[in-house]
């Protein structure tokens, strides 16, 4: 089971969550919009919804694994 630890708005604590197989960024983006509570509308690519909520920066590791950044 991967542990995820994303960061975004420069937050200083990470949203941390385990999944049962790896996600992909939509996936990890899904997580940060249910935590915020940010009802998705519509269809949109992931940078849209990151521009669109002021999410950015939203970088995320997996299992301790090098820092990776959504764009």
């Amino acid at each position: 089971m991967p542990l995820y630890r994303v960061w975004y708005r420069n937050n200083e604590e990470p949203l941390e969550f385990a999944t049962p197989g790896r996600s992909s960024e939509e996936e990890i983006l899904e997580r940060v919009l249910a935590h915020e509570r940010i009802e998705r509308k519509e269809p949109s690519a992931v940078r849209e919804l990151i521009a669109g909520h002021g999410l950015a920066p939203v970088r995320y590791t997996e299992d301790e694994s090098e820092m990776n950044t959504i764009a």
